[in-house]
């Protein structure tokens, strides 16, 4: 089913009244909020029965679900790489994991905040980064004026005296924090809207529940004492979260900001198994490039612009928020940033029923992809592992393999992932440094 449609005029007077000025309430907010390792099942709107997520259903009814939202990596910090820039991160070699390269994003690779600074735009990070280790990389030295945030692939939930000081503020330890982190993240999320309500601001709250480590708060695990195992933790975690987003919605509308704030919301990747996450129907799990990796949970809402309780199956990615964002931030969008992302908006409005993108592309160690239309091309498991064929519009959990029926379609697009990754470059770090080619 595709998004309802607004009339031309209808949303050509909402895009007016939110015109960015600059520095007026006119302005268009913006609010990223980016769960970690949230399973495509793992929602009431994707049909989660054991996992209850009122708020984030909330979020969906208000706005559009797309659900056949992709991520550019099956793992956190390419994937935040990627949607931070608006174009593929294989382009400045951000392939894997940091880990202990001593690299991370180009500080010449503009990222959305650092652009929305120039709009003057209020910028704040909440939560997890995940770049480079070095000072350089830290996110307050990257276009967030305002950061509750750690830069790492995971934090305890209980940080307590931060002796690691991992968690900062503004780029400074904090000494103890003794609240659950969600908790924490979420009131730190309404404080900074509260204090940022006369200024257009962008503010990515970047939760780091369900990733691991699986910690949940007594109260929580009780709520869901009658599910049982490793799934239990997980759902615990997640309606933690699922709260903390509530609080983010009513600060909005306690502060007479809802109606001219964009709020998204998406996860980095798909879910764990080994965690209790779930992406049913899709197939697979984090850190491949089957379904169940890279197509994510993805809700947007925008009163007046973006139609309540609507619903697409357009094909979209992360990285289309990065225009999508300065284009409704009143900017402009240089042809030299060369980006990747599209804009999305005559999608989000229900305007357009056809996906701006003719293909998109992945690349991760010996995994890789490649959707074109309904067919996807990849590989995902050992290098001796075969290439798969599948036509996800019939197929959505990626069953039935067609190579051997369409060989030269099969032949085809690995031509066009072969130019696409020779295009974009290899890996700056790892196991296939400089390497475009995979078997």
């Amino acid at each position: 089913m595709t998004a309802k449609t607004l009339t031309m005029s209808a949303c050509a007077a909402a895009m007016m009244a939110m015109a960015p000025a600059q520095a007026t309430q006119e302005a268009v907010n913006f609010i990223w909020i980016v769960a970690d390792d949230l399973g495509y099942s793992d929602v009431g709107f994707h049909g989660a029965e054991d996992v209850l997520t009122p708020q984030m259903d909330r979020l969906a009814a208000d706005g559009v679900i797309m659900s056949t939202a992709y991520v550019s990596a099956p793992v956190c910090g390419p994937s935040r790489a990627g949607f931070h820039t608006g174009k593929y991160q294989h382009r400045f070699g951000h392939e894997i994991l940091v880990s202990d390269s001593g690299m991370g994003t180009p500080l010449d690779e503009l990222m959305i905040q650092e652009h929305l600074l120039t709009l003057d735009y209020q910028t704040g990070l909440i939560g997890k980064f995940h770049d480079g280790k070095a000072e350089k990389y830290q996110p307050h030295n990257r276009g967030y004026a305002e950061t509750f945030a750690f830069n790492s692939g995971a934090s305890a939930y209980w940080v307590g005296d931060n002796s690691k000081g991992m968690l900062k503020r503004n780029g400074v330890p904090v000494e103890r924090e003794d609240r659950y982190l969600t908790d924490a993240m979420g009131q730190e999320a309404v404080d900074f809207i509260t204090r940022n309500a006369d200024k257009p601001f962008f503010l990515q709250v970047a939760f780091t529940a369900p990733h691991a480590p699986m910690q949940a708060t007594e109260e929580k695990l009780k709520e869901y004492e009658h599910i049982k195992g490793k799934r239990q933790i997980l759902a615990a975690m997640i309606s933690s979260m699922d709260d903390n987003i509530g609080l983010i919605l009513d600060s909005l509308e306690e502060q007479g900001l809802a109606d001219n704030t964009m709020v998204v919301l998406f996860s980095d990747n798909g879910g764990k198994f080994q965690h209790g996450g779930e992406n049913g129907p899709l197939r697979g799990q984090k850190g491949s490039t089957f379904e169940g990796a890279l197509r994510v949970p993805f809700v947007a809402k925008l009163p007046g612009v973006i139609p309540a309780g609507s619903q697409s199956d357009v094909m979209i990615s992360a990285l289309d928020l990065f225009p999508t964002t300065v284009k409704l931030a009143g900017g402009e969008l240089d042809p030299t940033w060369e980006l990747d992302g599209k804009d999305i908006l005559p999608v989000l409005s229900g305007d357009s029923d056809v996906s701006p993108h003719e293909r998109l592309f992945w690349r991760f160690n010996q995994h890789w992809a490649l959707r074109e239309g309904d067919w996807k091309l990849m590989k995902s498991g050992r290098p001796s592992d075969p290439m798969m064929l599948f036509n996800i519009a019939e197929d959505i959990g990626e069953e039935n393999d067609l190579v051997r029926q369409f060989p030269e379609r099969a032949q085809e697009m690995r031509k066009t992932w072969n130019e696409i990754s020779s295009e974009v470059g290899g890996a700056a770090w790892g196991r296939y440094k400089g390497e475009v080619e995979r078997k």
